[in-house]
């Protein structure tokens, strides 16, 4: 049997997004988004599995609205030309679970013998919906993969994850999902004629409904409170005399600042 593979993304803020707290505590973020760093990384791993084993057939999926969309284009443009974006806008803001809910239904259809997405998204870093994916479908799940060698004819795979400092090799049975660390892959720049063909692509969606999945309530599972910004950083003093002197003079200081008796 050909090997499988779906690849899990999602968009999320640019890092360089101006991102702000509104009076009712709820965040307001600029419309800069780009596909999840560790996604990209998945995605690559991916395509050096598909590269090791090229009658394995390769999908990435996405759950949510329009930025699930530009996900996918993202990772057509990379090299992955099977696609689909998995329900609609309700998904905004939905809790990990419901979206590991949604993303499970397709899979179950799909049939993957491998699943790799991103350790954690980098908006929430909940790094919860590939472990849950894992659970909700009963398969063995790996976290922070730095290296990933498949036998395909034997159906299993083998895993590296950096582990303060040392190296833990975990071997798996088909079907396992594994995310990705920093390591496993470095993500490609798309050539120009990839970008292109991503931004003509057509990005079949399948419905909650066919997916068997009600619309989420928001907030019915998991709701934000409120955010609050970080405490106001005290100001810095800079010992102005020159060394030696410049040593009794913070001595001095923080005597005086109670810091040392």
């Amino acid at each position: 049997m050909a090997l499988k593979i779906a690849v899990l993304v999602k968009q999320v803020p640019d890092l360089e997004a101006m991102i702000e707290i509104a009076p009712d505590g709820q965040l307001r973020i600029e419309d800069r988004y780009v596909c999840a760093f560790f996604d990209e990384i998945a995605v690559e791993a991916a395509l050096g599995v598909r590269a090791a084993v090229p009658d394995a057939e390769l999908a990435a999926f996405s759950a949510g609205g329009r930025r699930a969309i530009d996900a996918l284009r993202r990772a057509v443009a990379m090299g992955i030309d099977q696609v689909e974006q998995l329900g609609d806008e309700s998904l905004e803001g939905a809790d990990s679970l419901t979206v590991a809910e949604v993303i499970t239904a397709r899979l179950r259809t799909f049939g993957p013998s491998l699943v790799l997405a991103g350790k954690q998204a980098g908006d929430d870093d909940m790094a919860a919906v590939g472990p849950m994916v894992a659970g909700l479908l009963g398969i063995p799940h790996t976290s922070a993969a730095v290296s990933l060698r498949v036998d395909a004819a034997g159906g299993s795979i083998e895993v590296d994850r950096a582990v303060e400092g040392e190296l833990l090799t975990l071997r798996a049975p088909l079907p396992a999902l594994v995310t990705a660390e920093k390591g496993l892959a470095v993500p490609r720049v798309p050539v120009v004629m990839r970008v292109m063909k991503a931004m003509k692509a057509k990005i079949p969606n399948v419905p909650l409904a066919e997916l068997g999945v009600a619309a989420p309530a928001p907030g019915a599972r998991l709701r934000h409170l409120r955010y609050a910004p970080p405490p106001t950083r005290p100001p810095v003093q800079m010992m102005a005399e020159p060394f030696p002197a410049n040593v009794d003079a913070l001595v001095r200081r923080l005597l005086e600042a109670g810091v040392l008796a």
